[in-house]
């Protein structure tokens, strides 16, 4: 694990988002990339103690670094995370197939939370989470471990690809819709999660990047 802070800055493109909804779209390599590191959540922090001694001994995913990109654009910003799937879960097709999973959590006041425990009930975290097999991203808030509720309505957008064993998915948000605040020459810190399907991850199983990293928007 690694102590430093991971910069990320989402620089301004001329183009729109919509055009960078598209993970593999050639104006992705105007923006910065950051490699950030990702670890298991540890075990002790899982709210069951069912989960704790059922996953003690299985093996957990190892899906290497993640290679973030970010673009202010259009008035919006716009988030692409890269890691390794070389087994995807693409659909959900039986009960006991999980599929991949990403998320871009943030403090919900934009300026301070704890993310390895989910946020508090002072300081909760607000996430963008994707699911292969959804059509739509969805938004939930949490309060601490065990707490995560989704958000009935957002403006959040996103899209996936899958090629040579790697997942591309981009997440997209107005930066003057309702949620977290986000604006144009504002800096906060932003975590990110990953759940593999082939390695039956869901909720609180996961990879985590950590620390969390800074994330500069224009």
């Amino acid at each position: 694990m690694t102590d430093s802070i991971t910069q990320l800055h989402a620089r301004p493109i001329e183009t729109s988002l919509e055009s960078l909804l598209a993970p593999d779209s050639k104006e992705w390599k105007a923006a910065d990339e950051s490699v950030v590191p990702l670890e298991p959540t540890p075990l002790d922090q899982q709210p069951s103690a069912y989960v704790q001694a059922s996953w003690q001994e299985r093996p957990r995913s190892q899906p290497g670094d993640l290679l973030v990109r970010a673009a202010a654009v259009d008035g919006g910003l716009a988030v692409r995370l890269d890691w390794a799937a070389p087994r995807p879960q693409r659909f959900i097709s039986d009960v006991n197939v999980y599929p991949d999973a990403c998320a871009v959590v943030f403090p919900a006041d934009g300026v301070e939370t704890e993310f390895r425990t989910m946020g508090s009930s002072e300081h909760p975290v607000r996430a963008w989470q994707w699911r292969a097999g959804n059509d739509a991203p969805f938004v939930v808030t949490a309060t601490g471990i065990g707490t995560v509720e989704r958000v009935p309505e957002h403006e959040v957008q996103a899209r996936a690809h899958w090629g040579d064993g790697r997942w591309q998915v981009v997440l997209t948000r107005s930066l003057a819709a309702d949620g977290v605040p986000l604006a144009r020459g504002s800096i906060l810190p932003v975590a990110f999660a990953i759940w593999s399907g082939a390695a039956r991850e869901r909720a609180g199983i996961k990879s985590i990047s950590q620390p969390p990293c800074e994330l500069r928007i224009g």
